[in-house]
């Protein structure tokens, strides 16, 4: 029997979706295409303290798209840092030195689902008042 492979998608208003990403790249490239809405983009790699690396794929033409700021906050806090241009829905998965997905871990899955919402009522808002 083949492994699960679990990714994390977070959305604008911090919801956060388990998906299983399929035994083959087709179906993985499929549910990953859909869960951004967008052809992918590998935004940035997360090396961890285990030596796994963490990636944050999302789409490749998010530019214009609403921030993504709950993405931001699980690149920050699993060790990539701000600054990534994080818009639209975020997935989280995990890959092999070789660039091949695996299952994502327990440690940051968990982490991601401390940071957002448990239940998120909408998105955000800010208004600058001059």
């Amino acid at each position: 029997m083949t492994e699960t492979l679990r990714a994390l998608r977070i959305d604008l208003d911090g919801k956060v979706t388990d998906l299983d990403l399929g035994a083959t790249l087709h179906q993985q490239k499929k549910i990953l295409g859909r869960a951004v809405r967008d052809s992918l983009e590998v935004v940035t790699r997360i090396r961890q303290p285990d030596g796994t690396t963490v990636v944050a794929l999302a789409g490749e033409h998010r530019q214009g798209k609403h921030p993504n700021f709950y993405a931001s906050l699980a690149v920050d806090d699993l060790g990539g840092g701000l600054g990534h241009s994080l818009q639209g829905p975020v997935v989280f998965a995990q890959v092999t030195d070789d660039g091949e997905l695996t299952a994502l871990l327990d440690a940051p899955a968990s982490a991601i689902k401390a940071l957002c919402p448990a239940h998120p009522d909408g998105i955000s808002v800010f208004i600058h008042l001059p």
